[in-house]
């Protein structure tokens, strides 16, 4: 199951799972219906028929806001409580968020390890967190997209993991980020709660007709009604519960094998996740969590959280034996953890061919197979760690010092860090006022820092651009909101300065619009959308237009009549695809690509921002588009990589890093 086929099959979960929570709450209706009508039949015997007929319109309507009302209320409220995504769910469960600037070793072996995931997968590095008061060996991964993930780890898995062992673990929670169970996931938590709320709402009842004097003639009748009404709203609420953990445990248990399978195809080792669950069977604790919302969320983790189940089917995840031994056929049943084997690191693949940025394109394209080939490539890679490039991530993470790395995780690092990459570091007219600019709205303090690290050996290397990027990201969360708004219009300003008269340089077009995704809301940026669009193909191809001219300009390069004839063909090429299947017939018409002049930043983003509420379906045809217009010449060049990505990330179909040039 590729990365698209899994999201659409994580959408049909999610639609059927709503419709099944439909009938459970019809369910708990009627029979509440019943039981109020049975007693409402007790109180009139004296009806001419002997008894009320069964369906009662008014008693029908009062029964269903009754319940309706509370059920609807506690889902929107435990939904609206978790809209800020991951890191909700974390500080639900009484998570601490990780010291971006920590001391402790390990903490910064998790740290290093998601960072590590997170850039070889494409996937924005997410908030990570450590539930210090829970012994159990457990982790989680939450989120409603890929921009507002969050992963976290237990104290005890933390104190007893392995290295090896976390990055296996790691593996299989970012599996749940790439498959879309995260925001499946939520949902579970949401409607859970408000089907736990009439269970409330019974215990409530019951009390309060317990404590109850009775009243007048019927106050006997009355307190007896409400208790019967109670204990009946808190059955049929445990029910109701009881039959969401099936459906929770049937889907749950069925990913939970997925993503293991997906561990060991990210990291190539087996022997790394299998260890993890041995250990869990072995602690004295095992994979226990105390947190009192533990019932919601069980699904969420990457074993077990809650007590032993009463049956197979209300198990929210396999039995570690059955989940070691798919691992390891060989397993010989004991949970003790055997000598690590020694081989040596597989040899890392060659990269696709590439063009560095200053090379124009050769004038022709390549033959179809080769572009056809790259495209296949493009696309396959989507939502997936291939072989070998987890080992490729961390080799060239390795180049930046763990000092420099530590300061790009805070919110003054992480803007040094995007100075470093934005400041053209040439000693011109144009750069000290560009300097002297950011000085001005930022202080003297970051622009020196990031003069600073621009010295750095990795901020010279056009391939580890992105990467460092992408580390500096979740540093902006951090930022206070007048902070994160004035290197919002920094950003901006300096990319327009190094636009005029030629177009958006692909590489500041990405740092500004992933910087935009990931600063604080409110700092005037609309921030990473939190649920996928629904515009259709038709309502945005002139905004695919825009984006598939931008990567033919800079795909061919400029200055020359061969490049700007290669360009045309590319987008021609691209277009052809984008609009292919339209009841307008957009793929016949004659459509001219926009010169590199009309492509301003200002345009560029709007287009972009139409694209990311499209539809499912739509991102994954200018995915495919874009990935032809790239590699219409058979090779690739730095600048369409990371244009292409920008463009991955902002519809949310993560693209790793496959095509960086040998060092």
């Amino acid at each position: 199951m590729d990365f698209f086929e899994a999201q659409d099959h994580a959408r049909r979960q999610s639609q059927r799972l709503i419709y099944l929570f439909g009938l459970a709450v019809l369910s708990l209706i009627l029979g509440t219906y019943t039981v109020v009508w049975l007693l409402f039949a007790s109180e009139n015997g004296s009806y001419p028929a002997g008894q009320p007929p069964f369906l009662q319109p008014d008693l029908l309507a009062l029964v269903t806001l009754g319940l309706g009302i509370p059920i609807a209320g506690g889902t929107l409220f435990r939904t609206s409580q978790l809209r800020k995504g991951g890191a909700a769910v974390a500080e639900l469960m009484g998570g601490r968020r990780v010291d971006p600037g920590t001391s402790d070793p390990r903490e910064r072996v998790l740290m290093n390890v998601v960072e590590e995931m997170a850039i070889a997968s494409g996937v924005p590095v997410p908030a990570v967190f450590v539930l210090d008061q829970e012994s159990g060996i457990n982790a989680f991964a939450a989120g409603h997209t890929l921009h507002d993930a969050a992963v976290a780890v237990t104290r005890g898995a933390l104190e007893a993991f392995t290295r090896d062992e976390l990055q296996g673990v790691m593996a299989h929670e970012f599996s749940h980020i790439l498959n879309g169970d995260m925001r499946l996931n939520i949902r579970l938590m949401g409607l859970l709660f408000g089907i736990l709320l009439l269970a409330v709402l019974g215990r409530i009842l019951v009390r309060s007709s317990f404590g109850r004097k009775p009243r007048g003639r019927g106050g006997d009748r009355e307190a007896s009604a409400a208790m019967v009404i109670g204990i009946a709203l808190v059955v049929l609420g445990y029910l109701g519960v009881w039959v969401g953990k099936l459906l929770q445990s049937a889907i749950s248990r069925k990913r939970e094998f997925l993503a293991d399978a997906a561990a060991v195809q990210f990291t190539r080792n087996p022997h790394g996740i299998a260890n993890a669950l041995r250990r869990i069977g072995a602690a004295q604790h095992g994979s226990r969590i105390q947190d009192s919302h533990v019932d919601e969320a069980g699904h969420l983790f990457f074993a077990r959280g809650a007590g032993r189940a009463l049956t197979r089917l209300s198990a929210t995840h396999p039995p570690l034996p059955v989940r070691i031994r798919r691992l390891d056929p060989a397993w010989d049943g004991t949970f003790t953890i055997p000598p690590a084997p020694s081989s040596s690191p597989p040899p890392s693949p060659p990269p696709l061919r590439t063009r560095t940025p200053g090379q124009a394109g050769s004038g022709h394209p390549g033959s179809p197979m080769e572009a056809g080939l790259l495209v296949g490539a493009i696309l396959a890679s989507a939502g997936t760690v291939m072989p070998n490039q987890l080992e490729e991530a961390k080799r060239r993470l390795s180049v930046l010092p763990e000092e420099t790395r530590a300061r790009i995780r805070t919110g003054e690092g992480a803007i040094e860090a995007l100075l470093a990459l934005a400041l053209p570091a040439t000693d011109t007219e144009a750069t000290a006022a560009a300097e002297q600019e950011a000085r001005e709205r930022l202080g003297h303090g970051v622009v020196d820092g990031a003069r600073g690290m621009q010295r750095e050996p990795a901020f010279a290397r056009p391939d580890l651009r992105l990467p460092l990027l992408e580390l500096a990201l979740p540093g902006l969360q951090l930022l206070p909101k007048e902070r994160a708004r004035a290197l919002r219009a920094l950003l901006a300003d300096l990319l327009i300065h190094q636009s005029e008269g030629g177009g958006v340089p692909a590489f500041g077009f990405a740092l500004v619009h992933m910087a935009r995704r990931h600063l604080p809301e409110g700092s005037g940026d609309p921030g990473p959308s939190r649920w996928l669009g629904t515009t259709p193909r038709d309502e945005v191809l002139d905004e695919g237009r825009v984006l598939l001219s931008l990567l033919a300009w800079r795909g061919a390069g400029e200055g020359s009549a061969p490049a700007e004839a290669m360009a045309k063909e590319a987008f021609t090429a691209g277009w052809r695809l984008w609009s292919e299947g339209m009841p307008t017939g957009a793929a016949q018409m004659p459509v001219e690509m926009d010169l590199p002049e009309h492509l301003t930043l200002e345009r560029v983003q709007t287009a972009l921002e139409r694209l990311e509420r499209s539809a499912p379906a739509a991102r994954r045809t200018l995915l495919e588009a874009a990935a032809t217009v790239v590699a219409f010449d058979g090779e690739l060049r730095v600048e369409e990589v990371e244009l292409l990505r920008a463009l991955s990330e902002a519809v949310e179909i993560p693209l790793p890093p496959l095509f960086l040039p040998p060092d």
